[in-house]
């Protein structure tokens, strides 16, 4: 009889070992980060006799989608989703709602939350030859220097009107939040003594003082009608050096120094962008071995993966008595995904075919 038993646990034993095999083969393949949420979409509307609440919908996704757009598409390539149908939007939306709805002043008021379907979607800007990007928030530190070059003096920061307005001139589509070292003498005095080998320096006794990957330096060269403008952007992995010139300015008109504000700022996120680039046309296989009893690390492993939106799909490959064997697809640098894992605190050892988590 307990032979029998035994038989018996050792057969439901390989039955449900078997099913869970199946469910996590099958429910690993293909697996695709969350869809695009669009957030704060606000539209007013007139309400009168001619009022259509089809019509604010419509309005609410085309403003959702061209919000969405520029910040996944580089400035060169926003033109070419100016004027997509509604139709089309609307295929490309999971679900939506409507976050806040409100009658003022004889003003229809409407707050929208729109979720774009991913794959629909990036397989759409495909269409267009157009490699999107991870529409991913980060900080920075901002420290806009500027020199008055006719008399070699370096402004302090109440006289510099671009620390003054940087965080003014803002967009729904920026993924970049800047933060400005403090105004104070310190800080003052350090670069006072280097301006004239400013571009050289990287400025680490203001950096180290504050806890940031991303630094940009923006030195702004000020003659009477020219303004010359050196940018040093450091991402915590790729750095960028630039010029620009601007000409005959009027520095008494603030809309032309806040358009200089805007179109730095839209450089710079497109700077941003290139680092996160969605590029289909990258499919890197990717094995990874993990110890069968690492629970934690395989659950950590699998969040991240579900995360990703380089990571096109996932499955497990191989499960045996020692070790779980995932193969990825990644559509981006592997050093990336490397330095992801690194990030997550999760060891790995990639120098053979087959990367093993340690």
């Amino acid at each position: 009889m307990f032979l029998i038993k035994n038989k018996i646990n050792i057969h439901l034993y390989f039955f449900f070992l078997l099913l869970i095999l199946i469910f996590i083969k099958f429910s690993t393949i293909k697996v695709f980060a969350d869809n695009y949420t669009v957030k704060n979409i606000k539209i007013k509307e007139q309400y009168d006799t001619n009022f259509n609440k089809d019509e604010v919908i419509n309005k609410g996704f085309k403003k959702g989608f061209k919000t969405l757009i520029f910040r996944i598409v580089e400035s060169k390539d926003k033109n070419l989703f100016k004027d997509v149908p509604n139709n089309k939007i609307r295929s490309l939306i999971d679900n939506f709602s409507i976050t806040n709805e409100r009658f003022v002043n004889n003003n229809y008021e409407v707050d929208f939350e729109i979720k774009f379907d991913k794959k629909k979607l990036l397989s759409f800007i495909r269409k267009k030859n157009v490699i999107s990007s991870v529409p991913k928030d980060t900080e920075v530190l901002l420290i806009p220097i500027l020199i008055d070059t006719q008399n070699n003096e370096l402004k302090y920061f109440d006289q510099n009107y671009f620390y003054n307005n940087w965080n003014n001139i803002n967009k729904n589509y920026f993924l970049l939040n800047y933060n400005l070292p403090d105004e104070n003498i310190e800080n003052f005095r350090l670069i006072q003594r280097i301006k004239n080998n400013i571009e050289n320096d990287d400025l680490s006794e203001i950096t180290n003082k504050y806890n940031f990957d991303n630094i940009f330096v923006v030195i702004f060269y000020k003659n009477k009608k020219n303004l010359q403008i050196f940018s040093k952007i450091s991402f915590s992995n790729s750095n960028f050096n630039f010029n620009l010139n601007q000409n005959n300015i009027n520095y008494e008109n603030n809309k032309i120094l806040n358009q200089i504000i805007l179109n730095l700022k839209n450089l710079y996120e497109d700077k941003w962008k290139l680092i996160n680039k969605i590029n289909t046309s990258i499919t890197i296989p990717i094995k990874i071995s993990i110890k069968n009893n690492n629970f934690i690390i395989s659950d950590k492993l699998e969040n991240i993966l579900n995360q990703s939106d380089f990571v096109y799909e996932y499955e497990i490959e191989k499960m045996s008595s020692k070790e779980i064997i995932y193969k990825i697809i990644y559509n981006n640098n592997p050093e990336k995904f490397l330095n992801t894992l690194k990030v997550n605190d999760i060891n790995i050892n990639s120098s053979s075919d087959i990367w093993n988590i340690e």
